[in-house]
């Protein structure tokens, strides 16, 4: 870290509180050594990214690190602030310090948990920020978000269009009540990705196309003669096709009843055009009826909540959400995708390999309920060999999945390798007669990699 880029603000509290202008050479794993972080916001999207990588650590003492922005008469991002826990117009410790000393104090009423579940680890850090700062989780307005709003602490982790599982875990959080829902909006959403960037349009009920004009249907009093405008238009003057009397006034020759459509693609005339909503996002022409109705909401910490932002999950809810340390292959895309975006914004790699079990289908039948022991005691093997922060999937009854973040791929090829060399040995041992290979494979993650290109590298090898 660079020593112009950080700067620590002398103070009479005993506290090590850290003044950020400079954002390029930052390493926000050191900040978690800080007891607060004062940022300045002459570089807005530099300080928004900072805070985005502090808040989406699932380091406690860095997601929970009392941070605030400095600024002298600018406007503040609102995304920015809501992820701060303050704007200040002074570097004085004395300004902040009552808030800073208050978090800390919530801070050493947690206890430590340890959990492999996504979902348990995302609540968790949704509770304690909550219960630190004795607020609530409001939803920000953010046109960067695929729903137009965000959560401070939440949405960081839904980011790559795992929208309905960010709801779903906000359902099951209130259905618990861990939380208390308070209305805030209703969006209708794309059914396929959960955009709100939608353009609503009508189409032709023929040919589907949206290239439609309108005009007026007239209604003439005198000879009962109802028609599209144009069909009165004669000259300067409006006169009546069927009778052939001039219309003069409008509400005393005639009215205006309705409005037709005529479709300049199949010259289809009609009264009813199909509403059609459009998805910006991945295109998907949506029927309206079609569009995802949800509600947006901002939470409240109930007594349950408080209690478990404290001391944890109860074990019933761990052995709901937990499998074996092995997280599902949903969860782990939801993984994959986090960590392309992470290299894209902080351009460090990691690493992400697979290690695909070979068995003949009849091998496979002679051994019956003994695979699925085989790969028990396989995954244990994996798990005691690889790091704790390594993320681990199995899928498909032979393929393990390895995400090793911030690690470079030439140590997970060397793991996954002796790994494969030590469970053949142990094969080869315990069932000679039978052929199993293990074939590891290894990708690096960069921020230019595609996340669905490189899951099918993985399973296919």
């Amino acid at each position: 870290m660079s020593e112009t880029s950080i700067t620590k603000l002398p103070n009479n509290y005993n506290r090590e509180i850290a003044y950020i202008s400079q954002f390029q050479d930052v390493d926000i794993r050191q900040l978690a050594l800080y007891d607060a972080l004062v940022v300045d916001y002459n570089q807005p999207e530099a300080c928004l990214q900072l805070l985005k990588q502090c808040r989406a650590s699932f380091i406690g003492t860095l997601y929970l690190l009392p941070i605030f922005i400095y600024t002298i008469e600018k406007e503040i991002n609102p995304v920015a602030e809501s992820m701060s826990d303050g704007v200040v117009g002074t570097l004085q410790v004395d300004a902040i310090i009552g808030k800073i000393e208050k978090i800390r104090s919530r801070q050493t009423n947690l206890t430590a948990i340890d959990s492999s579940s996504p979902d348990i680890r995302i609540m968790t850090k949704v509770l304690r920020y909550l219960y630190t700062r004795e607020t609530k989780l409001q939803p920000r307005v953010d046109p960067k978000s695929v729903v137009g709003y965000s959560y401070p602490i939440l949405s960081e982790h839904y980011r790559n269009g795992n929208m309905p599982e960010m709801f779903r875990l906000m359902d099951d959080a209130a259905q618990r009540e861990y939380l208390r829902p308070k209305f805030v909006d209703r969006l209708h959403l794309c059914s396929n990705c959960y955009s709100a960037f939608i353009n609503f349009r009508e189409t032709c009920p023929k040919c589907e196309s949206g290239d439609l004009v309108t005009e007026s249907l007239i209604h003439h009093f005198v000879c009962a003669y109802v028609g599209p405008e144009h069909d009165f238009h004669s000259g300067d003057y409006m006169v009546c096709p069927k009778c052939n009397r001039m219309l003069r006034h409008i509400g005393v020759d005639y009215d205006k009843p309705s409005m037709i459509y005529n479709c300049r693609n199949c010259s289809y005339i009609f009264q009813e055009p199909v509403m059609e909503a459009f998805c910006f996002a991945c295109h998907k022409r949506n029927p309206v009826e079609a569009l995802l109705d949800k509600q947006i909401f901002s939470y409240e910490l109930t007594p349950i909540g408080e209690e478990t932002a404290l001391n944890g999950f109860g074990k019933d809810i761990r052995e709901e959400f937990e499998l074996a340390g092995f997280i599902t292959f949903t969860t782990f895309n939801i993984f994959l995708k986090y960590e392309i975006e992470r290299a894209r914004n902080t351009q460090r790699s990691g690493a992400v390999g697979s290690l695909i079990l070979r068995i003949q289908d009849t091998d496979r039948e002679k051994m019956g309920a003994g695979y699925r022991k085989m790969v028990t005691e396989i995954a244990e093997f994996i798990k005691n060999a690889t790091l704790s922060t390594d993320i681990l999937s199995f899928v498909n009854n032979n393929t393990f999945l390895i995400i090793s973040p911030d690690n470079e791929p030439a140590r997970l090829q060397n793991l996954l390798e002796n790994i494969r060399q030590s469970v053949s040995r142990l094969l080869f041992t315990s069932l000679p007669e039978t052929t199993i290979s293990l074939s590891p494979n290894v990708l690096a993650i960069t921020g230019d990699k595609n996340h669905t290109d490189m899951v099918s590298q993985l399973l296919t090898t």
